[in-house]
């Protein structure tokens, strides 16, 4: 096992057992056998990787992740709390979930709001570990701060929206996270849902639960809050507490976007994206909707019931819906986020709000992730409009844009692995290595996860961030939006140019994509939402979330110490990467965006320039011009243990795309 130790560089003095905050306990559960075993985080640990993304990248690459099938029984499902998840921080619901991809075969993690992080926390636990294949389908419940697995056979084969009725009845206070027909099925897109309208979407966490036969994940929320301070008889802490907490949530208030979020969410970026030019319309054919504004939020709106949120967030920037009538009849669900708003509006070409809204709301009910899903439609559209495919191969589908009804079948096939379907479900990647006849001209990944809503030639910190990310094409593991809200003094004092503010220059987008991908990861390991820190407070200086942490938790870190933790985060699902096969050759966008000019908008004739970018950003992260971590890098980040691996065969075992887990439904099908 390698370790991390703390470099004189970090500047912390690690006492073990020493003001030790409750925490909780970290339960691994074997469910085949039923074993449990726990123990404590130590403060080593909790210094160096401060709970979430953290813990799960560590763990990922410490007990060998990288040798196992991503299907199989040893690939552990990993769930952590963040270091202030369930606290009084405002906004500290998230929680991270990780295990070896099966869509990309590389590190895989998703963040998931909603009550399960608090839930968990309140019954002691800072992180669960499954591992293991039960002998039926069972569900995993947490009550009383006690593990145990329950049959539940009669809950297999229900989508997550009935899963997640029977369970409320039976326990009416838990917090539930739930496997649909698509992770039933091993779809490499499936994903887990909350029984209240969230969803740890990316990189296919819910096949691996799923082929675990663990049907959901329950956890009672009705019991006492476990104190996340060292200290909660100290009055002065407690002071300290309050102060910190009010100052983070006031500035919260104050800025100048809360009160759109508050009522919309990401939901009305639609537009703006639009009149950006960066809006990836039809398979990212075009930058531009003409249905940008009917699929906007602002649209949405008289259909919104009520808005709601998670625990201790003042935001509530989630809603529900309801239509009276709609060709789906009467409709209530929940109202999309930005991202899933343009996969099933812009990218597949559909202009109906209503439309939008009810196949994101299917895609949840199947336990599919609404973004991947809908850029896998879209891709299989582009091939039926350019001839590549034809009904012979849709089995009978007619795929045109905009085709709402097809696009319904489509996603009930990829959920339920039928044939053309189920080859989506694998993701564009392997669909098109599968098609083949040119079809992996029109498949936009990274990595193999499908690009998401912007158009990277219009948004170069963006298009880096989708290249570099070590989960694959995705923006919000990196978050650099400040390259569309940054004033020029800022941009020189944080990346070295004024010019950082403009999404089409490759001036500081290095700077800031790196930047936002180690803010990114500290934030995904305190367990702190990003859109109050990031998309309204739009700082990316962690010095109130450094206050918090120490008033909250009594370690004593700085913004700096939660910068490198972050560093050391991002390193460490570096090295799993390399361990699993990833090198270079990965770090790079589909030719679409570096050969072929925007047509319209703000960015019309611009490709992105990707490779400067790349190589002035592994310069800044201290790494090799192959994109790995070198020794003096590790060694600084208190990670020198590591260095020798990346000389063994594992982290050079494959010089080509690592090749994802096959998404076929379970030889046997449970009763």
């Amino acid at each position: 096992m390698s370790v991390i130790s703390m470099p004189a560089s970090v500047g912390l003095e690690v006492t073990e057992g020493e003001n030790m905050p409750s925490l909780g306990v970290i339960v691994d559960v074997d469910v085949g056998t039923g074993a449990i075993t726990q123990r404590q985080p130590t403060e080593t640990e909790l210094r160096a990787l401060l709970g979430g993304r953290g813990f799960v990248a560590h763990a990922l690459l410490d007990h060998g992740g990288d040798r196992v099938d991503p299907l199989a029984p040893d690939n552990p499902l990993l769930l952590f709390t963040g270091l202030l998840t369930g606290s009084r921080a405002p906004a500290s619901s998230r929680v991270h979930l990780g295990a070896r991809s099966p869509l990309t075969g590389l590190s895989g993690s998703s963040s998931v709001g909603g009550e399960l992080g608090q839930a968990l926390r309140r019954n002691g636990l800072f992180g669960l570990t499954l591992h293991g294949r039960a002998k039926h389908p069972v569900y995993v419940l947490v009550t009383g701060g006690e593990v145990t697995l329950h049959d539940a056979r009669d809950l297999w084969n229900r989508d997550t929206l009935a899963t997640a009725q029977v369970l409320q009845d039976t326990y009416p206070k838990a917090a539930t996270l739930l496997v649909g027909p698509a992770g039933e099925h091993l779809a490499a897109i499936a994903c887990l849902v909350t029984g209240n309208g969230h969803a740890a979407g990316r990189t296919g966490m819910g096949a691996v639960l799923g082929a675990k036969l663990v049907k959901a994940i329950v956890v009672d929320n009705s019991a006492r809050s476990v104190s996340a301070t060292a200290s909660a008889g100290d009055r002065d802490q407690e002071s300290g507490e309050r102060g910190a907490v009010k100052r983070y949530l006031q500035r919260i208030i104050a800025a100048p976007a809360f009160q759109e979020y508050r009522q919309f969410g990401s939901s009305t970026a639609v537009s703006w994206c639009n009149d950006e030019g960066i809006l990836g319309t039809r398979n990212f054919a075009a930058p531009r909707f003409a249905g940008a504004d009917a699929t906007d939020g602002s649209t949405l709106e008289r259909w919104v019931t009520r808005t709601k949120g998670c625990p201790g967030c003042p935001v509530h920037c989630k809603a529900e819906m309801r239509f009276a009538s709609s060709r789906f009849g009467e409709f209530t669900g929940e109202r999309p986020d930005f991202e899933p708003l343009v996969a099933w509006g812009a990218k597949v070409g559909v202009d109906d709000p209503q439309a939008v809204v009810a196949l994101h709301n299917f895609c949840d009910r199947m336990g599919l992730d609404s973004v991947s899903a809908g850029a896998a439609a879209a891709f299989a559209i582009d091939l039926f409009e350019h001839g590549v495919i034809d009904k012979t191969d849709t089995e009978g589908l007619e795929l045109r844009w905009g085709a709402v009804e097809a696009l319904q079948t489509l996603i009930e096939r990829m959920a339920s692995g039928q044939g053309f379907g189920a080859l989506l479900a694998s993701g564009v990647r392997r669909a098109a290595a599968v098609i083949g006849r040119g079809a992996e001209r029109y498949a936009y990944h990274v990595k193999g996860l499908e690009i998401p809503a912007y158009d990277p030639r219009g948004a170069f910190g963006a298009g880096l961030g989708y290249a570099i990310s070590n989960r694959g094409a995705d923006f919000t593991s990196v978050y650099a939006r400040q390259e569309f809200d940054i004033t020029p003094e800022l941009g020189q004092r944080l990346y070295g140019d004024e010019g950082a503010g403009d999404p089409t220059s490759t001036a500081g987008k290095a700077a800031m994509v790196r930047r936002s991908m180690i803010v990114s990861a500290a934030l995904d390991s305190l367990g702190l939402c990003k859109i109050p820190a990031l998309t309204l407070l739009n700082d990316y200086e962690l010095d109130g979330e450094a206050e918090l942490t120490r008033e909250l938790t009594g370690l004593d870190l700085s913004a700096t110490d939660l910068l490198l933790a972050g560093e050391r985060i991002v390193n460490l699902e570096r090295l799993f990467n390399a361990k699993a096969g990833a090198d270079v050759t990965l770090d790079e966008l589909p030719p679409l965006f570096v050969e072929q000019p925007l047509t319209e908008g703000p960015a019309a004739g611009v490709t992105v320039q990707l490779a400067p970018m790349r190589d002035e950003f592994y310069r800044l992260m201290g790494w090799t011009a192959t994109g790995l971590p070198t020794r003096e890098t590790l060694s600084r980040l208190g990670l020198a243990d590591y260095a020798a691996e990346l000389a063994q065969p594992g982290a050079q075992r494959a010089s080509q795309s690592p090749e994802p887990a096959e998404s076929t439904p379970l030889k046997e099908t449970p009763a």
